[in-house]
């Protein structure tokens, strides 16, 4: 899309270009050198207006054409967010993004099952005031953690709930840092938290 964005730019540019030269061609034939014959500027200007004429004419095509495929490329981009939007809100596993402290920045429908809050009330909310306040401590050193690397695939701790007991958990953590393939102008974290049976693994944190 940036290189059709640039391509329109570029012709949008070109049109700028045509003007000026057609303003100074015209002003030379207006205002001619005494010797030149009314004739002779009547034809040299025809000429450079049909030419310049053409010019744009060509001009404005590729400029539609790229404008037409811009607004596909903008619909399609429109298209594939909602279906990611769909599956995260849809997905039954708790995904949440969050920022570097663990701040809740969205979460999805199994996510506020399993945290037992709306959306709203979810946002903007540290993640470690779902975790047993004894537990925090060690909660926080394991997102340091976690922030040195790429992310990690098994961090085993407990949630807590405001109305139903505490769960053991297992969460995927995924890191991602601003890149220009990322998209993202600050980092994140990218969770997929499921619950584990009692009888698993113990807890890391």
């Amino acid at each position: 899309m940036n290189q059709n964005l640039a391509s329109a730019n570029e012709l949008i540019a070109t049109f700028a270009q045509q003007r000026q030269v057609l303003l100074r061609h015209t002003a030379e034939v207006l205002c001619p050198e005494p010797s030149r014959s009314a004739s002779s500027r009547e034809a040299q200007l025809s000429a450079i207006l049909v030419s310049s004429l053409e010019e744009l004419k060509v001009a404005e095509e590729e400029l539609t054409e790229r404008i037409a495929v811009l607004a596909e490329l903008r619909d399609d981009l429109e298209r594939r967010v909602r279906g990611a939007r769909q599956l995260f809100d849809l997905a039954p596993a708790c995904l949440l993004v969050s920022d570097v402290q663990g701040q809740i920045l969205d979460a999805n429908r199994s996510c506020q099952m399993m945290l037992k809050r709306d959306s709203p009330m979810l946002e903007r909310q540290p993640l470690a005031r779902f975790i047993p306040s004894d537990e925090r401590r060690s909660f926080r050193d394991g997102l340091a953690r976690i922030l040195s690397t790429d992310g990690v695939s098994d961090w085993r701790f407990v949630l807590s709930r405001p109305t139903d007991a505490p769960v053991p958990v297992s969460a995927a953590v995924r890191v991602v840092r601003p890149t220009g393939a990322s998209g993202e102008a600050v980092t994140k974290l990218f969770w997929s938290i499921r619950v584990l049976d009692p009888a698993d693994a113990p807890i890391d944190a």
